[in-house]
């Protein structure tokens, strides 16, 4: 199934694909406009290609490698840098030690791939809206092109705060000089284009189309959004219409899903996809940066982004879903029979074993480092337990109820047949249940980048953080500094965040 819309993906013009990654170099106000092509250019039913090739925008660093995992991952108490203290030492006085820099690389690239994928989504939108096209295919790729738009929107709302509004499509590097525009304004923007998204996109795709985005995808990314704001009526309806679908389900062994061979599974909803074979390389970086940083056979990789003896100590005994997260040094593990090395290069004692790969594929594709690893982004088990947040939060007998199954959904898959580990959490106190829906998330989406955000929308950042190693932790390390360079260019247009 995935081998044929990957070859879909790859009969892209490698002009478009190579303008779309180089332009990640550029910094994001003097990078050439994507998709420059006029009205006349663009007839109905022509717009697959160009949502592909905004697609393949998702592959860049920013949403993938170290740009991406330091802003999502490094910045939790379930992870950290990594590799050896020289090693990114500045990254990891930034994202680490809360040592912020407005100059720093990482949130440089972050930004400008972000934008990228905005500017690109745009082009789609406007050429289509420009014609009038209202035809189900191509309302669908301009589906495509909202859910993407508002999928970088939230990022970057969630890591800078205000930012440049850019909704129109760009012909002049000159017209995304703008100022920011308020939180407030940007939701605005992610409600209309997800209200468009997940009345418009389709339930399912034929199995030539698989990884392209769906309504489920669409509705996940609604709840998300209004999780962050605490609109728990709202979170609710989006979680429970995904789980209406019926199109989903969690698979029965939780480790399988972050294999290679699990990848576009029952419980996948959003994945960035990755092709590598030996002839074509079109994969992405994510496992690549985290894998083990060894010698030899044992040379997997950068050794970022690693898991804390906090997360380890966070899982209840027994439960399977450890041991499906943590890849342990000096020991052999059961997956594929390898054992660890008690120090590959570095003294670390944890890995992160959902990008660990199959010595077969490293094999087979003459390659040790993982690029054909998909990213995900979504599944069903976050849904539930979103759900289950909301209904909480909102209160009653009936959504205590609720909360209660979606959250028995999630430990009963992980119990497995075991009866004795995880047993079924039967408080319908409030609070006590707030708890419970909390330590769940951070143990069932461990080291899936989730974790950091959480701790800022629930509020107990401030003493969570600076508790679990982090005593540089401040209120104001919740946003980002916006790129000095991106200030720089602006003249004085655009204004840096506070406390920067």
């Amino acid at each position: 199934m995935k081998k044929i819309f990957y070859l879909k993906w790859s009969l892209l013009p490698l002009v478009v694909l190579l303008v779309g990654i180089s332009s990640c170099k550029k910094d994001f106000l003097d990078r050439q406009p994507l998709g420059r092509y006029i009205d006349d250019d663009v007839p109905a039913g022509s717009f697959d290609s160009k949502v592909f090739a905004v697609y393949s925008l998702l592959r860049t660093d920013g949403f993938n490698s170290i740009h991406y995992l330091a802003i999502h991952s490094f910045r939790s108490d379930e992870s950290e840098k990594g590799s050896t203290q020289a090693d990114g030492a500045n990254h990891g006085q930034m994202f680490d030690d809360f040592q912020y820099d407005k100059s720093n690389g990482l949130i440089q690239t972050y930004w400008t791939n972000h934008y990228a994928l905005i500017i690109g989504a745009n082009a789609i939108i406007q050429d289509i809206d420009s014609i009038g096209a209202a035809d189900p295919n191509t309302l669908i790729n301009k589906a495509e092109a909202k859910f993407l738009r508002a999928y970088a929107f939230f990022n970057l709302v969630r890591s800078f705060g205000e930012v440049p509004l850019v909704d129109f499509k760009v012909t002049d590097a000159a017209q995304v000089n703008i100022p920011k525009s308020t939180s407030a304004q940007i939701f605005g923007l992610i409600d209309q284009d997800l209200m468009e998204a997940t009345s418009v996109l389709p339930t399912t795709w034929d199995a030539q189309y698989t990884g392209r985005l769906t309504k489920g995808a669409a509705l996940t990314l609604q709840a998300q959004t209004h999780l962050w704001r605490n609109n728990w009526a709202a979170a609710l309806t989006s979680a429970k219409s995904v789980i209406a679908l019926n199109r989903y389900g969690l698979v029965s062994n939780y480790g399988s899903q972050f294999r290679h061979t699990g990848e576009n599974g029952p419980e996948s909803i959003f994945e960035i996809q990755a092709i590598f074979r030996p002839a074509l390389d079109l994969g992405i970086s994510y496992a690549n940066v985290q894998g083990v940083r060894g010698a030899g056979a044992w040379d997997l990789g950068w050794g970022w982004n690693v898991p804390t003896q906090k997360l380890v100590d966070e899982y209840e005994a027994g439960d399977p879903r450890k041991d499906a997260t943590i890849l342990y040094s000096g020991q052999t593990d059961p997956l594929f029979g390898e054992t660890v090395p008690p120090e590959p290069t570095i003294a670390r004692p944890y890995w992160n074993k959902k990008i660990y790969t199959n010595p077969a594929d490293r094999i087979s594709l003459n390659s040790r480092f993982g690029r054909w690893m998909n990213h995900r982004i979504y599944r069903y088990a976050d849904v539930l337990l979103m759900a289950a947040e909301a209904a909480n939060e909102l209160g009653g007998a009936q959504n205590t109820t609720d909360a209660l199954a979606w959250l028995e959904m999630v430990r009963a898959r992980a119990r497995g047949s075991n009866n004795a580990i995880l047993p079924p959490v039967t408080t319908t106190d409030q609070a006590a249940l707030r708890q419970a829906i909390r330590h769940e998330r951070f143990v069932e989406l461990a080291m899936e980048e989730s974790r950091f955000w959480d701790l800022v929308r629930w509020g107990i950042d401030i003493t969570v953080l600076p508790a679990s190693g982090s005593p540089g932790y401040q209120l104001k390390h919740r946003l980002l500094p916006i790129p000095q360079g991106e200030i720089d260019k602006s003249g004085g247009i655009l204004i840096q965040n506070p406390n920067y």
